[in-house]
């Protein structure tokens, strides 16, 4: 079976992920998309990888134009990707893109639409939402199946408020890593370190972890791509604060260096509370335990809620910012050993893709109706 991939941004490692994770399963993989500005320092498209334009962060409207205007680019490619039996579409826009593609070229492939983030607006009772949810729906009309990383977005959105009643794919945000993992052995004492990797957007998120640093000497290592519309101010402050350092882009390739120095891993997001942060599985939450450090969550989220169902991490109870504050000033090296004994007694194949998951996976993308 082969395989084209439409990227909503050719750069995303989630992307670099799926594609390697078809490619080790047997399966040939033609991988098409946008680049978009990320600042200096961001990682760059895929060797090979057909760029079809760029777009911009937050910036829907503009990145609907740019959808627009790549189906001449998409067309004069098409003996690269017209073959394929199955069409992955990596979020709306590409989903909207492959199902004016396969229509204007009669192609006959399969569509899976792969959703790993609900965006904010597809849930607002505006007009906007209304117009949003309804173009997915109809997309979706023809669509073979869904991949999604949660399955609070199966409960939450896809069966209820979008009614689709097809095949939904799970693929967690595991961690492809080549050959065996050996997490590294931590020091179970003070000064305790919180490593808070990812697009760093959560302005709360960063408030708690601040004000943390600042008053219990708790160290901050923040890696990533920060979200300056979101926190304007987050290069000052952490220029100016004792506790927090920011180390800028990484790759999958520097997550056992990340995770080696850290206790904890910062599995919180408020950005979209109530919603998308409320459902999500994030990439931090399969990474630090694959790497030995002990994440931290919410009550009442999806992330708490696979924590505690394999008793492992720490998740706080309201109020957040008084419970994270009394955690850490109880927390002894006893404590620490047993939360790390607890991450180490976790099966391998909870937080990592083995080659029998990828063959699996590619096996229910085959599998999936006309």
């Amino acid at each position: 079976m082969s395989i084209a991939y439409f990227a909503h941004e050719l750069a995303d490692a989630a992307v670099h992920k799926r594609v390697r994770m078809l490619q080790l399963a047997g399966r040939e993989v033609v991988l098409l998309g946008f680049e978009r500005d990320r600042g200096a320092g961001a990682p760059a498209s895929p060797e090979g990888a057909i760029v079809l334009g760029r777009t911009q962060n937050q910036r829907l409207l503009a990145r609907i134009c740019a959808v627009l205007a790549a189906i001449p680019r998409a067309l004069r490619a098409r003996s690269a990707w017209g073959d394929a039996d199955l069409i992955v579409a990596r979020n709306l826009e590409m989903l909207a893109l492959a199902r004016v593609l396969t229509r204007l070229t009669g192609s006959r492939a399969q569509i899976a639409y792969e959703c790993l983030d609900i965006h904010r607006l597809a849930l607002s009772n505006s007009l906007a939402g209304a117009i949003l949810r309804s173009a997915e729906r109809l997309c979706l009309k023809r669509t073979a199946l869904i991949v999604t990383s949660s399955p609070a977005f199966e409960r939450h959105y896809f069966r209820t408020r979008q009614r689709f009643a097809g095949k939904i794919v799970l693929a967690e945000n595991k961690v492809l890593a080549a050959g065996d993992v050996s997490p590294v052995a931590r020091s179970p004492e003070a000064p305790w370190r919180i490593a808070w990797c990812g697009v760093l957007r959560c302005r709360r998120s960063f408030d708690l972890l601040a004000r943390l640093a600042e008053q219990s000497g708790v160290k901050v290592d923040l890696w990533g791509l920060p979200a300056l519309d979101q926190i304007p101010d987050f290069h000052a402050r952490v220029a100016a604060a004792a506790n927090m350092t920011f180390h800028g882009p990484y790759t999958p390739s520097d997550l056992p260096r990340i995770y080696a120095h850290a206790h904890f891993s910062w599995a919180i997001d408020f950005y979209d509370a109530g919603a998308n942060s409320d459902w999500l599985l994030p990439n931090r939450l399969y990474e630090s335990l694959c790497y030995g450090a002990v994440p931290i969550a919410i009550e009442g989220v999806e992330t708490a809620r696979w924590l505690n169902a394999r008793d492992v991490g720490v998740v706080l109870e309201t109020p957040f910012e008084q419970s994270l504050a009394t955690f850490f000033a109880a927390l002894t090296s006893g404590a620490y050993s047993r939360l790390q004994q607890a991450t180490q007694r976790l099966a391998p194949e909870a937080t990592r893709f083995t080659p029998e998951s990828c063959r699996a996976f590619a096996a229910e993308l085959a599998g999936a109706p006309l």
